[in-house]
């Protein structure tokens, strides 16, 4: 369960997760995506189910059917900045759910480690434990 503290916020995440819902969209290329369970209109709050890395989170930046009205520079910007937070795998992978995403008229603008994870690597088992 989510809840936000901004309608706006809200508005934008729980539409998004409506689309995805719409769409009967559980995965994004490798990516996980949680399911809308519920919403609460009065409460501003998402209810949705729980998903383990590789998954994509957080569609409170994100906007259905339009982009932002930022200017051109500012989306440069902000997507260099992004960029710099993956490896040029990583980033590959993040243009290709974001290209998912926009096919469906969601136009992702949070792309950091915390909100597109990748699998996480397993303990080489060669390895002694600590």
């Amino acid at each position: 369960m989510k809840c936000f503290a901004r309608q706006e916020t809200y508005l934008r995440e729980r539409e998004c997760y409506r689309r995805l819902l719409t769409h009967d969209v559980v995965k994004l290329a490798q990516f996980r995506v949680p399911e809308l369970v519920d919403f609460d209109n009065s409460l501003w709050v998402v209810e949705m189910t729980l998903v383990t890395p590789p998954c994509i989170l957080d569609f409170g930046k994100a906007y259905v059917d339009y982009p932002p009205d930022y200017s051109t520079k500012t989306l440069a910007e902000a997507e260099e900045a992004e960029r710099e937070l993956f490896s040029d795998e990583e980033w590959r992978q993040v243009r290709l759910v974001r290209a998912a995403l926009l096919n469906l008229g969601i136009h992702y603008f949070d792309a950091r480690p915390s909100n597109i994870m990748f699998p996480r690597s397993k303990p080489d088992a060669s390895l002694p434990s600590p």
